[in-house]
């Protein structure tokens, strides 16, 4: 056992670090698309990758996960699914990020 205190608080935090939660910030954007398209874009500093109907990004934790799917439905049109992570969004969610979406789909320029 540690007799130190700040060893002991040392270790707590990093097995916190590690901790599930902790990685909630890991894995992959996913976005079905609504008219497909095979691209690269940049959005929000995150490079995603279209391939027909569907892209996908690396994960940013320090993107808000509405904002982040509000920004690429503006770039590539209406999405027809969205996840970040695990989380997939329900339909109110994907309503907000259609709202942003423009009224017809337009090539994305890669990047």
């Amino acid at each position: 056992m540690f007799r130190h205190p700040t060893a002991a608080a040392l270790l707590s935090c990093a097995i916190a670090a590690a901790s599930p939660a902790a990685a909630a910030g890991t894995g992959l954007y996913r976005a079905g698309l609504e008219t497909p398209l095979t691209s690269v874009a940049i959005v929000r500093d995150i490079r995603w990758a279209c391939t027909g109907a569907s892209c996908s990004a690396p994960r940013a934790a320090t993107s808000p996960d509405a904002n982040v799917c509000t920004a690429i439905a503006r770039r590539v049109g209406r999405l027809t699914s969205f996840s970040a992570g695990e989380r997939s969004f329900d339909s109110a969610e994907l309503a907000r990020c259609n709202a942003a979406a423009p009224a017809t789909a337009t090539a994305v320029a890669a990047n």
